[in-house]
Formats: structure tokens, C-alpha cells, sequence
């Protein structure tokens, strides 16, 4: 198995952030809510999935086995009320 370094994208809130554009591994996913809000995870335009947070909070999210397999570009859409770090690799 070949291991890659681990790299964070700073993703603003209420907006979308190209992490890396080509092919990567999402890894983990750290964010900071200050209320409802919801962070999408994209492969370029195709969302792969929705992170719902229910409040103000603050937590990281560690994607099992070797993450999140993104083929053309890794795309984060975050909510007004979210700020988050995609890190990939």
C-alpha cells in the first residue's frame, strides 16, 4: 500500500472551495458551526455527501479505511453558519 501526504485546503463558509483539483482521497474533515448549517462533500460538481451539523459546534470527522476517493477535483460547499478544513491526500 502506498501511504501520500496529508495536506489541508482552508474552506471559507457560506461558499465553495476547490481543495485540490485532480484526483485525491478526501481524509478527514475538521469544521467550526455556529449554528445549523451543512457541509457537502463534492467530486467536482457530483456531491458525494452531506454533513448535516445540528448546532454551534466544533468536531472532526476521521473518514474510515483510505477516506474518500475523489476523480477530478475535490470540491467543499460549506453553509453560512460552517468553516472547515478538508484535509486529503
Amino acid at each position: 500500500m502506498m501511504q501520500t501526504d496529508v495536506k489541508g485546503a482552508t474552506c471559507a463558509a457560506n461558499g465553495s472551495t476547490t481543495a485540490f483539483d485532480g484526483r485525491t482521497r478526501l481524509k478527514g474533515l475538521w469544521y467550526s458551526a455556529t449554528g445549523a448549517s451543512t457541509i457537502a462533500v463534492k467530486d467536482n460538481a457530483t456531491t458525494l455527501f452531506t454533513l448535516t451539523i445540528g448546532a454551534a459546534e466544533s468536531n472532526y470527522v476521521l473518514l474510515p479505511g483510505e477516506g474518500v476517493l475523489v476523480q477530478t477535483s475535490l470540491v467543499i460547499t460549506n453553509g453560512s453558519a460552517v468553516a472547515s478544513v478538508a484535509f486529503y491526500g
